[in-house]
């Protein structure tokens, strides 16, 4: 398989679209000051681009992948984890949000350290997250190559 000059076309929009949007916003709008407003988007982010940014931060090579494979594999009762994942929606947004939004923490790390008085329960919770990111990393990254080489 080679790549002809619309597939270039296609792979440099994707790669130029996202910079020009990030160099657009570096040098003209509100400038983030602080650590929370760039984190937190200064707390004025809207429904539609916070559930976008919520979507794609689930979205990869795994879900893309796998999730066919697994229907087609497995059959269409994989459909029922649609279901599970909408409990566990629901249960953070009724539980969760309302107890993290109002104390205006930027993260679940920073709660931690709050609710139980201990700098090592927030670093104890942030190495967990750590040690599981660079795990689901790597099989993030593994799944993509294996297609490729495929």
């Amino acid at each position: 398989m080679v790549f002809g000059a619309g597939d270039y076309v296609v792979f440099g929009l994707v790669l130029l679209v996202p910079a020009g949007i990030g160099i657009f916003h570096a040098f003209s709008g509100n400038k983030q000051n602080t650590t929370g407003e760039f984190l937190m988007g200064g707390r004025q982010m809207k429904t539609v681009p916070l559930a976008i940014s919520i979507l794609v931060s689930f979205m990869s090579a795994i879900l893309i992948l796998g999730t066919p494979a697994e229907m087609y594999r497995e059959g269409t009762q994989y459909y029922l984890y649609t279901f599970g994942l909408t409990v566990a929606i629901v249960v953070s947004t009724l539980l969760y949000v309302p107890l993290l939004y109002p104390l205006k923490y930027t993260s679940s790390f920073e709660y931690l350290e709050k609710r139980f008085n201990s700098r090592a329960a927030r670093l104890t919770g942030t190495s967990m997250m750590i040690v599981s990111q660079v795990i689901y990393m790597g099989l993030v990254s593994l799944a993509p190559s294996t297609a490729l080489e495929a």
